[in-house]
């Protein structure tokens, strides 16, 4: 399905199976962040009514679709963080390592981002207190399965740790600490790391078809 999307009137494409039958979803568009409200056009045993999109309540709503996570062939970063002017530069940066960046600054729908999937590279924060909803996103990334752990990169800016610290990743069931102090060397850091990782799962991957179990 292509829809228009209603602020800057850019073409969307929406998987169909993505809009279950009779159902209305928001699409966030990737370009303006848009959240465009769109109905299944797959018919059921008894065509849905026809209902303003300004009728529906939320419970009619099914969960947003992040689409702005599909990027063409290209690899998606997701940075979480609340901080603008820290986002700004995590957006130049991993732009600068062929990112396409996505900044989410609410924790909840960083969690909600991550259940849809799609992401090469996640950037999150410490929580900085026990009321910090960050608290929740870390623990998500924390209790993924291995399986889901090697399709993501996760990189936590901590300021209780040195950079490139891997016992410290290894506490924290991340693959990178960095330091918000070396932001600068923020990009040598990642791509260094993602080169390591991308390599181990070579080999892990070579020694699993030697033996036959993949």
């Amino acid at each position: 399905m292509k829809i228009t999307c209603e602020g800057c009137k850019s073409s969307i494409n929406v998987p169909d199976e993505k809009i279950p039958a009779g159902k209305a979803v928001r699409v966030v568009c990737p370009r303006c962040q848009h959240a465009n409200l769109v109905k299944s056009s797959k018919s059921q045993e008894r065509a849905p009514l026809e209902v303003p999109p300004q009728a529906l309540e939320p419970e009619d709503l099914d969960e947003d679709l992040f689409l702005d996570a599909l990027h063409e062939g290209g690899r998606t970063a997701l940075i979480c963080t609340g901080d603008s002017d820290r986002a700004g530069k995590l957006e130049q940066l991993v732009s600068e390592m062929g990112f396409g960046p996505i900044t989410e600054p609410d924790p909840d729908r960083a969690v909600r981002r991550l259940r849809h999937g799609g992401y090469d590279l996640v950037i999150l924060e410490e929580p900085t207190g026990a009321d910090d909803r960050a608290r929740v996103l870390l623990g998500f990334v924390q209790h993924l399965s291995m399986a889901q752990k090697r399709e993501s990169f996760f990189c936590l800016l901590t300021e209780h740790e040195r950079s490139m610290d891997s016992f410290a990743a290894f506490r924290r069931q991340v693959d990178l600490v960095i330091h918000p102090n070396d932001l600068e060397r923020g990009k040598m850091l990642l791509e260094r790391e993602l080169k390591s990782k991308k390599k181990f799962y070579r080999v892990f991957q070579d020694a699993l078809n030697e033996r036959g179990q993949i």
